[in-house]
């Protein structure tokens, strides 16, 4: 007859063992990694910001090309594509768009 202790396998104090382990490695290894490359990441941040403006600032342009083949004219400001129905994003930092002919520009990504 078999017994408890005859059985192979794991035990649950094992278990937890390794996983204190594994625990200890994987914040170790963040805690070492947020320390070096803290900058890097707001660095990142703030070129995904940019990028992202831009690509903002270049759908109003082509919505202002759209606006002006569908009327007599280029739109005299952004006022003129909303009252159209169409559309005008935010920049990601907070900044202002503003259109100087048919160019959109921002107040905070220059």
């Amino acid at each position: 007859m078999r017994t408890l202790r005859d059985v192979h396998g794991l035990s649950f104090v094992s278990i937890l063992l390794t996983l204190l382990i594994l625990a200890v490695l994987y914040f170790g290894y963040f805690r070492m990694q947020g320390t070096s490359e803290r900058g890097t990441h707001i660095q990142s941040l703030e070129a995904s910001k940019d990028v992202a403006c831009r690509v903002q600032r270049q759908q109003i342009e082509r919505d202002v090309q759209m606006y002006t083949a569908s009327h007599d004219g280029p739109p005299r400001s952004l006022a003129d594509l909303e009252r159209a129905g169409i559309r005008i994003p935010r920049c990601p930092e907070g900044g202002q768009y503003a259109l100087e002919g048919t160019h959109v520009t921002c107040s905070v990504h220059r």
